[in-house]
Order: C-alpha cells, then sequence, then structure tokens
C-alpha cells in the first residue's frame, strides 16, 4: 500500500510539474518578440506599423544576422558539450506575401561590412599588383553568400573565420543544386557544417583548404508548395529537414503601402547592436546548476511526450540541440543591447530560449503536416480555405458572390477560383458548381 501511495505522489508530481512547465513555457503562434532586448523590440514594432514588415519574418531575420555576428568567437559550455551560434532558418509564404524586404533589411548592417571589405580588397590588390605581385595576394573577407560554388564557399571559410552566412530568397533552389559542380555529397557536407565541424578540401591545381572549426548559417525563404520538395531526395530521412528551423506564420496580412519608414534611431540603434555583437570578445559562457535544472525539467517533459511518435521524438532532438545554441544567442543578444560582455548565461536567457525552441516545435509540426497532406487547400491563403469551407456543397455563382466578398475575393479572383479544377466541378452553364471534396 504504501509503494502504490509512493506512485501515486510520483505521478502527481510528474502531472503538476508539467503543467508548470506548459505555463512557464508556453508561448502563442506568433514568434515571441521578447526574447529581443527593448530597442530591437522598438524596432520590430515600428517596422511593422510603418512598412508593415511581417514581424515574425523580421525577427527571424535578426536573430539570424545576430548568430551571424556573433560567429565562431563565442560558444556555450552546458557542462557536457560546447554549443555554437548555428541556425538554419526557412521562413515561409507564397510569392508576393513580403518575404524577401525584412530578411534584406536585417542583413544591411553585415552588407555593409561586406561592402567595406571589399573596397579595402580593391586597394589592396591594385598596390599588390603594381608591386609585381609581391608577397601574399590579398583576400577579400566576406560574410554572406549568395552566388556561390562549393569551393569558394570553402574559399571563403579558410579567410572568415568567424564565419559565413548562407542566404537565398529561395532556398529550395540552392538546395536543388547540391552537386551540380561535382557528383558526390553535397548534402551531406552541409550536414557536418551544422554542427561546425571541420573542413579540408583537397585541390589537384590548388594548395589544399582545411578549416578547423567551421561556423555556416543559412537564412531564406521557402514557398509553401515547395515542402514537399524540400523533403524529397532523402531530407526527409538523413536529418537535413530535420535541421531546420522554420517560420510559418499565420498572423499574416496583405503588405499595403503607406508611405511611412522606419524611425532613424531604430536603424541607427540596430546598426550598433548588430556590430556590438561582431566586436564582443572571445569567450565561454558556462552553465549553472539551476539553469541544468531548468533544462532537465523541459527535456525529460518533452521527451516522454514525444517518445510514441518517430516524428515528434526526430524533431525533439533536434530541438534539444538547439536550446543552447538559442541560449547562448539571446544571451548575447542582451549584453550587446548594453554592450559589456560578461561569461556568465542568465536563467532567464534559458527561459527564453525554451520558449522560442516551442515556437519552432509548432512551426515544424505545421511543415510536416504540409508535407504530409493530399489536400490541395494547403497551398491556398487563409482567406481561400476559409470561404471553401464556408461554400456549399452545391451553389449557383450568382448566389454565393456576397460570401466571395465577405472574404475578400474579387473581380477576376472569383473566376479564376471556380475553374479551378482541383477544388470545383462546374455542373452546367447556368453557373451551377460543386465542390470536389468537403
Amino acid at each position: 500500500m504504501a509503494t502504490t501511495v509512493i506512485q501515486v505522489q510520483e505521478k502527481e508530481i510528474d502531472i503538476m510539474l508539467g503543467k508548470a512547465i506548459d505555463k512557464e513555457f508556453n508561448t502563442s503562434l506568433n514568434f515571441p518578440i521578447d526574447i529581443f532586448p527593448t530597442q530591437i523590440q522598438d524596432l520590430i514594432n515600428n517596422a511593422e506599423n510603418t512598412i508593415g514588415f511581417n514581424s515574425d519574418y523580421l525577427c527571424t531575420g535578426i536573430l539570424s544576422i545576430s548568430a551571424t555576428a556573433i560567429g565562431n568567437y563565442v560558444n556555450l559550455f552546458n557542462g557536457s558539450y560546447s554549443s555554437q551560434p548555428i541556425l538554419w532558418l526557412a521562413i515561409i509564404g507564397r510569392q508576393g506575401i513580403g518575404k524577401t524586404h525584412p530578411l534584406k533589411f536585417a542583413k544591411k548592417p553585415i552588407e555593409k561590412k561586406d561592402s567595406k571589405n571589399y573596397k579595402e580588397f580593391q586597394e589592396l590588390i591594385q598596390t599588390y599588383e603594381s608591386q609585381e605581385k609581391k608577397g601574399r595576394k590579398p583576400k577579400y573577407k566576406n560574410t554572406i553568400l549568395t552566388d556561390f560554388t562549393p569551393e569558394k564557399l570553402a574559399e571563403t571559410l579558410q579567410f572568415n573565420d568567424k564565419g559565413v552566412l548562407i542566404f537565398k530568397d529561395e532556398l529550395i533552389g540552392w538546395i536543388n543544386s547540391f552537386d551540380q559542380y561535382k557528383k558526390g555529397g553535397d548534402q551531406q557536407k552541409y550536414l557536418e557544417f551544422f554542427n561546425g565541424g571541420t573542413l579540408t578540401v583537397d585541390r589537384v591545381s590548388k594548395d589544399p583548404i582545411r578549416v578547423e572549426k567551421t561556423n555556416v548559417n543559412i537564412l531564406g525563404g521557402l514557398q509553401p508548395k515547395k515542402l514537399k520538395e524540400l523533403a524529397a531526395n532523402g531530407r526527409n530521412d538523413d536529418g537535413f529537414l530535420s535541421r531546420l528551423l522554420f517560420v510559418y506564420p499565420t498572423n499574416l496580412k496583405p503588405p499595403f503601402f503607406t508611405g511611412r519608414s522606419i524611425k532613424k534611431i531604430h536603424t541607427e540603434n540596430y546598426n550598433r547592436f548588430i556590430l556590438n555583437l561582431y566586436d564582443a570578445p572571445t569567450s565561454t559562457l558556462k552553465t549553472t546548476e539551476t539553469q541544468i535544472e531548468i533544462y532537465q525539467k523541459w527535456q525529460h517533459k518533452k521527451v516522454q511526450e514525444c517518445f510514441k511518435d518517430d516524428l515528434e521524438t526526430s524533431i525533439q532532438a533536434k530541438l534539444e540541440t538547439y536550446v543552447w545554441r538559442l541560449a547562448l544567442i539571446i544571451e548575447m543578444m542582451q549584453q550587446a543591447s548594453i554592450n559589456k560582455f560578461k561569461q556568465t548565461l542568465t536563467d532567464n536567457s534559458l527561459k527564453k530560449a525554451i520558449k522560442l525552441i516551442e515556437y519552432f516545435r509548432t512551426n515544424a509540426l505545421r511543415v510536416h503536416d504540409n508535407i504530409q497532406s493530399t489536400n490541395p487547400l494547403e497551398e491556398l491563403p487563409t482567406n481561400k480555405i476559409d470561404l471553401f469551407n464556408a461554400l456549399p456543397q452545391e451553389f449557383k455563382r450568382v448566389e454565393v458572390l456576397p460570401l466571395f466578398e465577405d472574404y475578400e475575393i474579387k473581380g477576376g479572383s472569383i473566376n479564376r477560383f471556380l475553374n479551378n479544377k482541383s477544388f470545383f466541378i462546374r455542373i452546367n452553364s447556368k453557373g451551377f458548381y460543386k465542390k470536389k471534396f468537403n
């Protein structure tokens, strides 16, 4: 009897602990902007209210650029292993919804550094050539790569010990280019980059390349209809897909022109903030026993929840890796906001990282639902999905026009939607239609 009582008490404690963790790390479907310092939150809100940047997309861009700015120079030791600020981020949205502009804004501070480095490189190369190529040939040290070969990536990593950011408006085009220049495992090579592994390249006509510690961040966009393609070629099986953190907003709005711009003070603060991160001293942050306990409570509960589901177990495994990376980045962002750096991680940074991880978990599950779905509605914008569900099984066009108006579908869009044979069957020439499915 005593044993039974103890077991019941332990079960009740586990339930209470689970509820406490859910409450503490609960997050909405929107990106939790409170992970950022106050001045960055102000920027995000101002950018949304003035030029209509989707906050989830802008937050993603800022997070990626922050990780890139930190680079190889700072890591976190959690008592068992070290973590680097390496993030693979993909924002999802159909064409014309405003994915690109928030990311371009976010990467401006590092692009300015790349531009400055390129001008200095041009001056050095002119001097080098005027002196009949004496001494070592100057190299261009850039951080952001958009159009490159695998060999150029290796060379860039060789001369930029901080690391690089691969930026692609459409990630699927880059992924489909794997092995384009040379057959033999580009996809597997990137899997090694995920953990900051050593890179070696043996070349016949040039000196070999060896980079002891790589740091490759990835940032780009994807269209919902390309998600199934993303999972192809074994990427859903070899771990490539689960290494991506997805941002799949449900709060998308039309990108209406306002004629306003982001306040200068916010832009200046952001530029200074990224430069502070870029200039942060080399260091290793270490965790405390309290932080180990915070992580264990979260990790133990989530592993138990996911244990009987292969997909959720796979997602959980990669999210566990990302928690420490995000805690490091969040901590460094906070320190950069006041430009005072120390080798400590706060409990608050870890809690914010876990909160952000739960946001990414929700998005990952939504992406996998899309990949596994055979429902053509998944590729439609939300208002058309809602309209389709609101329409009766059979209807006459003229009678449902007010319904189209309610869901803001007007003009030629009405005919294009009704004439889409994936969704509707036209019964006769008198304007009668039937839905192909409920």
